[in-house]
């Protein structure tokens, strides 16, 4: 009986350290990209014109790559979610 709960627990602590790694991993690549976009802004701080389908408006290029970034994160969360819902 002892054997078999040892055998439990280290598949189990192999499974911990495996979500740990990963989520290490995960965390190590959004600050990669983080850094990136960081970089990017600095080395683009001149303005653009942004043209919308009632005017138009001017940024920084940073603002707009930022902008462009966050809105691929949110759209990607959100298919990701949906997929998720959908297996469920």
């Amino acid at each position: 009986m002892g054997a078999m709960r040892d055998d439990e627990v280290s598949q189990n602590a192999a499974a911990v350290h495996r979500r740990d790694a990963a989520g290490i991993v995960r965390l190590v690549v959004v600050g990669a990209v983080v850094l990136a976009l960081i970089l990017v802004g600095f080395d683009n701080r001149d303005d653009v014109r942004i043209g919308y389908v009632i005017g138009d408006a001017h940024a920084a290029v940073w603002i707009v790559v930022v902008g462009a970034a966050v809105g691929g994160f949110i759209v990607g969360g959100l298919l990701t979610h949906i997929r998720m819902r959908r297996r469920s």
